[in-house]
């Protein structure tokens, strides 16, 4: 007890030199938006709070992330592409193009379309570039389908072309009036934005173009994306606002008074394989030894070992700390107190470093961006006075603390994310002797209010929180360590809407994460 005051202290003193950034955390299932004239990209949540998340001299038109969670912006008023970090970093990736689609292939190259040239060209990280297509009449959208061929609106054709990986040419559709934005939905159908019409049609795999149109009465669309569930988010420049359909075609407007720009999701969290879906992370208690299950939502569909850890080291939570788009793991040493990261590249241990030492009494018991400066932060427990507390960090030091609420009795947190779409991260919380879960929604360190969510039944714990099935909302994963039975709660804020079985698990194995 006599460290309070001096931890209290140490809080308030260092608190004074908190880092106030200028771009907000790259959040998977956030909507980012290319702000045109407004010389800004924005970040939309699920439930169209809108924050900028970066701001300069560029005219941002097409966006796209690449598996690392980097966005590229064809900048069109300064002929490059510019590169933004999770963290807001912003670099000059490509020139000498008049950029205008842009797209990702699954190896990692950028595929950019050069109006002015006519001509694609294809991008590796370290940016060299080579030509893979030329003779493009006024190239503009770019996607890619599963199966890696590259699909291209040609504006000046009313087409759309279809592209090998190998670069064989065929034309896909055509008849259109001035198609601009395209991209794909989870049924494999190619939706395409008709800016002459004001329309939204949908391809078939086949290259059949339904009618009648998907949408229609449109002023001046755009761009397009969709969403893992197979909702269509459509810029419309004539209107300023962004409108989202339904798979069955249902409109609403999702935001107005914003330029139309391109539109692109954040990549998944806990996503080891870049793959763009949550993973789970096992640890075995008898080797010490981790590894991380591959899953498509609730699906296993492959593993791999990950590193093993030292002798009363355990893993708190999963965070990408070095800002390289890739999940870390975040260590705790409850004996010395001593936290560390240990830097991952999927599941091959790179380095590793250590974080600040945790004052006696204190537990390190979750990760997430609290200060939205695009950094994980820790979350300290005290189990003797049930308070909570942030510490900001940069990478593996140390910036500030603040504390945050106090704990009822029985009750500790699980799980950080964004349940309201407000922006800022939410405690989740367990009562293990109710089995009652709750949400506690956070302004930073703050509580603004609370709700309970869904009571668990017995046996059940809930281990940590991601958005599995890709409908932009936190959603719980159970564990049942009695019969080694995973489980995935699909929420909608607090309330759960439905569940599945995920994989079980082997012997002497346990779920420590997400």
């Amino acid at each position: 007890m006599k460290k309070f005051p001096y931890v209290r202290i140490l809080f308030s003193t260092l608190l004074l030199s908190v880092i106030v950034p200028l771009a907000a955390e790259a959040a998977p299932g956030d909507l980012y938006v290319g702000g045109l004239g407004a010389h800004v990209v924005y970040k939309f949540t699920p439930a169209g709070v809108k924050t900028t998340f970066a701001s300069g001299s560029f005219t941002a038109d097409s966006i796209a992330f690449d598996k690392n969670g980097n966005l590229f912006v064809s900048d069109t008023q300064n002929n490059q592409v510019i590169q933004i970090t999770s963290g807001g970093t912003q670099t000059i990736f490509a020139t000498g193009l008049t950029p205008a689609g842009l797209a990702f292939d699954s190896a990692g190259f950028l595929y950019a379309a050069d109006s002015a040239s006519g001509s694609i060209f294809k991008y590796a990280p370290n940016g060299s570039r080579t030509t893979f297509a030329t003779g493009v009449s006024g190239p503009f959208g770019l996607a890619f389908d599963p199966s890696g061929n590259l699909f291209v609106s040609e504006v000046n054709t009313n087409s759309i072309l279809k592209f090998t990986s190998a670069g064989v040419r065929t034309t896909f559709a055509s008849g259109f009036h001035q198609p601009l934005g395209i991209a794909f939905a989870p049924s494999g159908d190619l939706y395409v934005v008709d800016f002459a019409s004001g329309s939204i049609f949908k391809v078939s795999p086949a290259g059949v173009v339904i009618t009648p149109a998907f949408a229609m009465g449109l002023s001046g669309p755009r761009h397009i994306a969709v969403n893992p569930v197979g909702n269509v988010f459509a810029t419309n420049f004539g209107t300023s606002e962004i409108f989202v359909f339904t798979p069955a075609g249902a409109r609403t407007t999702f935001a107005s008074g914003i330029g139309a720009g391109g539109l692109a999701f954040a990549p998944a969290a806990y996503d080891f394989n870049q793959d763009g879906k949550p993973d789970y992370v096992l640890y075995n208690a008898v080797t010490h030894q981790t590894a991380v299950w591959y899953l498509n939502n609730n699906i296993f569909v492959g593993g791999a070992f990950g590193p093993t850890l030292p002798a009363n080291w355990n893993v708190v939570g999963v965070a990408d700390f070095d800002a390289d788009g890739r999940p870390d793991y975040l260590l705790f040493n409850s004996t010395s107190h001593q936290t560390a990261i240990w830097y991952l590249s999927g599941t091959t241990l790179v380095r590793g470093a250590f974080g600040p030492s945790l004052p006696n009494g204190w537990d390190l018991v979750a990760v997430g961006d609290f200060n939205a400066d695009g950094k994980p932060d820790y979350v300290l427990y005290s189990p003797a006075t049930r308070q909570t507390a942030i510490w900001y960090l940069n990478n593996n030091v140390f910036v500030s603390g603040v504390f945050g609420p106090t704990l009822p009795v029985n009750w500790r947190v699980v799980g950080v994310a964004d349940f309201d779409g407000d922006g800022h991260s939410d405690y989740l919380l367990f009562n293990s002797s109710t089995r009652q879960t709750a949400i506690w929604y956070l302004n930073n360190n703050v509580l603004s209010s609370g709700l309970f969510g869904p009571t668990l039944p017995a046996g059940w714990s809930v281990v940590g929180v991601a958005d599995f099935n890709g409908d932009g909302k936190p959603d719980y994963a159970l564990y049942n360590s009695a019969v080694q039975q995973t489980a995935v709660w699909y929420l909608n804020n607090n309330a759960l809407t439905s569940g599945a079985f995920g994989p079980s698990l082997p012997a002497n194995w346990s779920l420590i994460a997400p």
